[in-house]
């Protein structure tokens, strides 16, 4: 079969291979599959998604990858900017929901391996921590502070996190795996003592998270799946839930607010 081209622009010319390769990072388009539509429909739902355009995506064009399926890790910077990671790809979303187009993780931080299980920032100096297995990374901004990934086991920390938190109250990264919590000691890679302890002293979060966001009022949002947990702080418990990509504005899946079942 000839390959099919479509001109976007004055210069840009997509094939068949190339729509294929940019439904692999956004997902496939709201309103049908590639097998039930036609080329020229398929071009006109993709033409939202130039992969030349990087000046992010703005309300009522495609929502990226992550909004349809999970993703492996999430965290946020001290200007309240999330990171979404999802294989060897990343989105950088504004606080107004705004998306970056999908960017590869070796290109920002270098000998970081895709698949990454838990990251988090923290707030105070801004670095950037995360955990695959039993290796540990931290960066401040592109460059490794260590040097090379470091074997976290020998601290006590949990192999293949489930996910990573900055605590703002007590300016401590914590680790959740499965029923347990870990708290690290500062600046450091060490448990701190009387830890782990279990996960039921957060009222109501799920065992095995996606990731964990501190938000701007004090409370802690956990991910799992499609799903959402926010969980009170000063109460120490969740007191609502629902599905983040029709409930969360800000994590930049604007088309879908319509309700419809991500999976």
């Amino acid at each position: 079969m000839a390959p099919y081209y479509k001109r976007l622009g004055r210069d840009a010319l997509l094939s068949w291979d190339d729509v294929l390769a940019v439904q692999n990072l956004y997902g496939k388009p709201l309103g049908g599959s590639v097998g039930t539509q036609l080329p020229g429909k398929l071009f006109t739902d993709f033409e939202a998604w130039n992969p030349h355009n990087s000046q992010g995506r703005r309300p009522g064009t495609q929502s990226p990858k992550y909004c349809h399926s999970s993703f492996d890790a999430i965290t946020v910077d001290g200007q309240e900017r999330l990171y979404i990671f999802k294989g060897s790809h990343f989105w950088e979303v504004s606080p107004d929901g705004n998306v970056s187009e999908p960017c590869l993780l070796q290109e920002r931080w270098a000998g970081l391996p895709p698949n990454i299980e838990a990251a988090a920032v923290t707030l105070d100096d801004g670095d950037f921590y995360f955990f695959k297995g039993s290796r540990c990374w931290r960066f401040r901004g592109a460059k490794s502070v260590w040097g090379s990934s470091q074997l976290c086991r020998a601290g006590g920390l949990p192999r293949h996190p489930d996910a990573a938190l900055f605590f703002p109250p007590l300016q401590r990264l914590i680790l959740f795996k499965g029923a347990r919590y870990y708290m690290l000691a500062r600046g450091g890679l060490q448990v701190e003592p009387y830890y782990p302890r279990f996960l039921r002293d957060w009222g109501g979060v799920p065992e095995e998270a996606s990731g964990a966001l501190p938000r701007p009022d004090g409370s802690i949002i956990f991910f799992r799946d499609d799903h959402y947990w926010h969980l009170d702080q000063a109460k120490l418990r969740v007191t609502t839930s629902g599905r983040w990509a029709t409930e969360l504005p800000w994590m930049g899946c604007w088309l879908d607010n319509s309700g419809g079942a991500l999976f």
